[in-house]
């Protein structure tokens, strides 16, 4: 791939974890429908999911994804068991689940993306009427690739269906680990009786801008997909199956041509009884909004490499001086960990000019990969090297602020480059590091540091572009401390100000900025700042948080805030069915063809007539 940033890298990190080792569904085009009569409407309803506390099932599934163009293959079977554990709500149910009898293989996926660890440890699924997985919960002990793993596998057999019986086609915006899509689903004919069959088609992801920035694109080659629910026992589907063909591309040309199959069928003979998990010691949050671990494990192959092997080794897998990638990165960082001396000669050659300017990303990548303390050392000696670009030096704060451990002695380096560096990419990297460190830091003591350090530059700030950079670092450490001085400035005169403002109130607790983003939206005027608050809210949907974003929708003039305020109330729709009401609602009276189409990702045609 061309080169890249390092947040570039990360992601598509993530990206191959999810699709190499989970694999994703793919549905079957409709068949062309035919005239529905009254008798064959109701024998093609599909059911509403139903459960009662106490209920138990399972399932036996499997998924096999492979590179078209290889052999290699990953593969996954097992039990899947669950117990209803409460009823959340008229429609809404907490399922206790577990896998039992796991196989698993990892041929395709890179060694140092593979899951680790069991996958047998009880979490919990919440389910709605449509029979959509609107939550995930897993014991804090369950790393972010595990979560990803369980959540994704999950999710291949999402199915969900119309909220109007005798519908024979209808859509859902729905997600996976790779991004948003919207699903078309058809009824398949049925003869009368208790079976109904239900055929999904997934088109496209939607959201890819960010992604195609860098030349990255995921297409959908093709899919099908069929799941078959029971009218007498509405606990969910009875089968499912499918095959999909994703491909990944960089810069057109085609990383990974993915094929997966998968299925899963009930049989409740299997059941395995599901152990205690308490709800108030698990995290609902989303697993593919954490951070996987970036830990390296040192191959004995690759630790026998010289230091000029090894070199040669990381430039072949960069494919030349035009490509950099995260997995040439990571092995270069395997190997450090087994040579930490090789850092600091690594940052000569750099300085030398004897590396080209292409794979400087990648290197800055593998040394802060790698968490050694002579790595840390020797991206210390490149921050402070006037010799060094000003890029490159920029990079090195960068790594510094994410590698292993966070430092009091690092948190004092980039503090200091920020106050006295002439060179305002430096500086500003440095200060947006130092709150970052703050959010990976477990040491209260170096929190505080942040936190003082932070307050002081924000009361010495000279200058807009100052506060607004000292506001974006409160953001980045997560803080919760800095709840009141984001608030205080989001009500500033300044829009650009109240921009960044609520900006880095998004990246805090919701349970903490949500209220102050919601009082803030209920006074903003500035149609750009009122589509940033919207985007920066998390956390789950209330009713009065629904009901303010109605009456911005209906009074708001801009295309860019009324589109911020859909996709809200879309996400919002998967638990407020009074989100996606006033969606429909506003369909009428919507006057931009493009925002009419997104709010028909998130609202079935039947409810738009």
């Amino acid at each position: 791939m061309a080169t890249a940033g390092r947040s570039l890298k990360l992601s598509l990190a993530a990206g191959s974890i999810v699709v190499i080792a989970l694999g994703l569904l793919r549905a079957t085009e409709p068949r062309t429908p035919t005239r529905e009569t009254a008798a064959s409407a109701a024998a093609s309803a599909a059911p509403r999911c139903r459960f009662s506390p106490g209920e138990t099932a399972a399932f036996t599934l499997e998924s096999t994804v492979r590179d078209v163009r290889d052999e290699e293959e990953d593969h996954l079977r097992a039990t899947l068991s669950w117990q209803v554990d409460a009823q959340l709500a008229a429609d809404r149910w907490r399922l206790r689940a577990a896998l039992t009898d796991v196989s698993q293989s990892q041929e395709l996926t890179l060694p140092e993306e593979r899951v680790e660890g069991r996958l047998t440890d009880p979490f919990f699924v919440d389910v709605d009427a449509s029979c959509r997985f609107v939550g995930f919960g897993f014991a804090r002990d369950w790393d972010p690739r595990r979560r990803q793993l369980v959540q994704s596998t999950l999710l291949t057999h999402e199915f969900v269906l119309p909220a109007k019986q005798g519908a024979k086609r209808w859509s859902a915006a729905q997600s996976d680990g790779i991004g948003a899509f919207e699903a078309s689903y058809a009824m398949a004919s049925a003869a009368r009786g208790p079976a109904v069959r239900v055929k999904r088609r997934k088109a496209a992801y939607e959201g890819q801008t960010g992604a195609a920035t860098f030349g990255v694109s995921v297409v959908m080659v093709g899919s099908e997909a069929t799941a078959s629910f029971d009218r007498e026992r509405p606990h969910w589907l009875t089968t499912s199956s499918g095959l999909e063909r994703v491909q990944i591309l960089v810069q057109g040309e085609v990383e990974a041509d993915l094929l997966q199959q998968f299925h899963l069928t009930r049989d409740d003979g299997r059941f395995v009884a599901v152990r205690a998990l308490n709800a108030d010691e698990v995290d609902f949050g989303d697993a593919f909004a954490l951070a996987a671990e970036r830990d390296v494990r040192v191959d004995e192959r690759v630790a026998r490499l010289s230091y000029e092997e090894a070199l040669q080794a990381f430039l072949s897998r960069l494919g030349g001086a035009e490509e950099a990638s995260y997995a040439a990165a990571r092995s270069l960082a395997a190997w450090l960990k087994a040579h930490p001396e090789a850092a600091s000669p690594l940052i000569a050659a750099l300085r030398a000019g004897d590396l080209d300017e292409a794979v400087h990303p990648a290197l800055f990548l593998a040394l802060e990969l790698s968490g050694t303390e002579a790595a840390r050392d020797a991206l210390t000696d490149a921050l402070v090297d006037p010799r060094l670009r000003a890029v490159d030096r920029a990079r090195a704060a960068s790594a510094l602020a994410d590698i292993g451990e966070p430092t009091r002695s690092t948190a004092e380096l980039l503090l200091a480059q920020a106050r006295s560096e002439a060179d305002p990419m430096v500086a500003n990297v440095s200060l947006l590091g130092l709150g970052s460190m703050a959010r990976r830091s477990g040491d209260d003591e170096l929190r505080t540091y942040v936190q003082d350090s932070l307050t002081g530059e924000l009361a010495s700030a000279a200058g807009t572009e100052q506060t607004h950079l000292v506001l974006d670092a409160m953001g980045n450490s997560g803080d919760a401390a800095f709840v009141d001085v984001l608030a205080t400035h989001a009500d500033a005169d300044s829009a650009t100000t109240r921009q960044h403002a609520v900006e880095a109130l998004g990246r805090l607790d919701p349970a903490e900025s949500g209220p102050r983003l919601l009082d803030r939206l209920r006074e903003e005027t500035d149609p750009a700042v009122g589509a940033a608050i919207v985007k920066a809210l998390r956390g789950p949907p209330t009713g009065d948080a629904v009901a303010l974003m109605s009456d911005k929708l209906a009074a708001s003039t801009s295309i860019t805030e009324r589109s911020a305020i859909i996709a809200w109330l879309g996400s919002a729709s998967r638990t407020r069915p009074e989100a996606r009401s006033l969606l429909a609602a506003h369909v009428r009276e919507e006057t931009h063809a493009r925002l009419v189409q997104q709010i028909g990702a998130f609202v079935p045609a039947s409810e738009l007539r």
